[in-house]
């Protein structure tokens, strides 16, 4: 299925490689100064933490419906929380209500962090080591915990899923968990959970051919879910089909390995579906018919943010404006993700420039962005999250910033 070609590697040690430990390619700007102020918008961070004294980063982030409150994933399994003021101003939450997982050998982290429901006090954490932790953040300890116990001996007719988990999400009803895993004894799996039973409703076998790398939920369709895979494949899926077979409504072909997917929905009204390659390419899909209705290369977007090297560009992510017009969040690994920018990507052969983030001190893993309050959050290897504005009429100085956990006091002196 691939025209490129892909190594197969263990998600989690993929999760936690640094790019900072590569060396710097030669890059500029293709561009002078002035006419980056002309093709831009500028934004600058309106507030700043760091999360970690160590190597640590951040690999995933989520907020709440309100988006008043954030919520970090480190690659140690630590989970950092932040109240979000109307301002754009981080505040540490200090109670340490998410514990990290033993850890011994260094391989486990961070697959995923979900809020439960419209408010900020139940989440879900997810850690490759197989395990979904239900937490209730006005109490101590773990509420619920979802661990597929499959029968290695497959005496009960329950297929050998692996230990280890890959991705998660959480359905639009909050009834429903799906987690994916890597390759197996020959197959990959989709593991699902009845959250309010707590208990394992069966899986999905059949579907890809390789790492699960992400699964998703439709924002609002409780029953719409699609995965990706190193296979190449986007598969969107009913889940209230009684069975794989009939649950299966469309393949997609990316002819590459699927990293990242998102859901969006255009201005007629439909559901889209994209995603981002391991190879740092973009492509975005009717998700019934599976038609493309767009494509851009790392080569094109590099150019569009107006780089010179592609091989220092890093596509972060796709995300929704307000208009429902999509813009992609792209960096690149020279001077330690010095260059953050994004460009919107409006019809086929197009790409806009739309903003400059000036003053980014890490190559970005993840990022949120809340079209009601044009914030983008992002946060990555330097483990820092930093939240942009447009408005700099209350910067704070970043040089002077307090540190916002207990953690970080000590490593605030040179924290990147």
């Amino acid at each position: 299925l691939l025209e490129k070609q892909v190594v197969s590697i263990n998600i989690a040690e993929a999760a936690v490689v640094s790019s900072e430990d590569e060396e710097d390619i030669d890059d500029n700007d293709t561009c002078a100064a002035h006419e980056l102020s002309a093709k831009f918008r500028f934004h600058y961070p309106q507030d700043e933490a760091s999360l970690s004294l160590k190597r640590d980063y951040v690999l995933r982030l989520c907020a709440n419906k309100g988006f008043t409150c954030i919520a970090a994933g480190l690659s140690d399994t630590t989970v950092k929380l932040y109240d979000l003021n109307a301002s754009g101003l981080l505040t540490a939450i200090h109670h340490e209500r998410v514990t990290t997982v033993e850890n011994l050998n260094n391989v486990d982290t961070i697959c995923g962090v979900r809020f439960f429901d419209d408010s900020a006090n139940v989440l879900l954490v997810g850690t490759t080591n197989g395990s979904v932790r239900l937490l209730d953040l006005r109490m101590q300890g773990v509420q619920t915990e979802y661990r597929y116990k499959g029968d290695a001996g497959n005496q009960n007719g329950l297929p050998p899923v692996p230990q280890t988990i890959s991705c998660f999400d959480l359905n639009a009803n909050s009834r429903i968990i799906c987690c994916g895993t890597n390759k197996y004894m020959g197959n990959a799996y989709m593991l699902f959970f009845d959250v309010r039973a707590s208990k394992q409703l069966g899986v999905y076998e059949e579907s890809h051919d390789d790492d699960v790398t992400a699964v998703l939920f439709h924002a609002s369709n409780p029953d719409l879910l699609c995965s990706g895979s190193t296979d190449g494949l986007i598969n969107v899926f009913d889940i209230n089909e009684d069975d794989e077979y009939d649950a299966l409504l469309n393949t997609i072909n990316t002819e590459s390995s699927v990293d990242r997917i998102n859901w969006h929905r255009n201005e007629q009204g439909q559901d889209l579906i994209s995603c981002i390659t391991h190879t740092n390419d973009f492509k975005c899909y009717e998700y019934k018919e599976g038609d493309e209705l767009l494509s851009f290369d790392r080569s094109k977007i590099t150019a569009g943010i107006l780089r010179k090297s592609a091989a220092n560009f890093n596509l972060i992510n796709a995300h929704n404006l307000a208009d429902g017009s999509v813009f992609l969040l792209a960096g690149t690994n020279h001077n330690r993700g010095e260059v953050l920018r994004s460009v919107t990507v409006p019809a086929k052969e197009t790409i806009v420039p739309l903003t400059n983030f000036v003053g980014n001190k890490q190559i970005v893993r993840d990022s949120l962005y809340n079209a009601e309050r044009n914030l983008l959050v992002t946060g990555g290897e330097s483990g820092i999250i930093t939240v942009w504005t447009s408005d700099n009429s209350n910067i704070r100085n970043s040089s002077n910033l307090k540190s916002k956990s207990k953690a970080a006091k000590s490593h605030k002196k040179n924290p990147y």
